[in-house]
């Protein structure tokens, strides 16, 4: 895992992504200055641990629990759980948060999440799209752009 973090800044806050964090890389981004390791797992996904690990490296958990099929449903639940998990990151943004959003490796639920969010915070498509894409380009080429209007239709 890099020690090396790419930020995008929202408000007085930072927010970055990568791959699901062990507990021994968790300290390495204490140190980095991060105050909250947000998750985008389901339950079968997550390891009980994980958010002990957290904790006890002095960070606080946000766990968003979704599919990238969930951005598919149409379904006014699923969207109303979608957009309080937007408006739970953006509030941990503007109070100064630095957050370090994971899913799995792949980091595609991440990026969409990272489009949405900007989407959320009234940033143009285009300039959302450069944001995800100074990720990893070559990741961010792989998102659909039927991925992309979903993801920005949460809001």
């Amino acid at each position: 895992m890099t020690t090396t973090l790419n930020w995008f800044a929202v408000g007085a806050g930072k927010i970055t992504l990568g791959a699901r964090p062990t507990a021994e890389y968790m300290h390495a981004l204490k140190k980095q200055g991060i105050t909250h390791i947000a998750t985008i797992q389901t339950s079968e996904e997550n390891k009980p641990e994980l958010k002990t690990d957290v904790e006890s490296a002095g960070m606080h958990w946000l766990w968003l629990p979704f599919n990238v099929s969930d951005i598919f449903v149409q379904n006014e639940t699923e969207k109303a759980f979608l957009q309080q998990y937007l408006l739970e990151v953006s509030q941990t943004l503007n109070e100064g948060g630095r957050v370090y959003l994971h899913c799995d490796g792949a980091c595609e639920r991440c990026r969409l999440f990272l489009f949405a969010l900007c989407i959320h915070l009234k940033i143009p498509a285009s300039s959302a799209y450069a944001i995800v894409h100074s990720f990893g380009g070559e990741k961010a080429n792989l998102l659909s752009r039927r991925e992309l209007q979903q993801a920005a239709a949460i809001v």
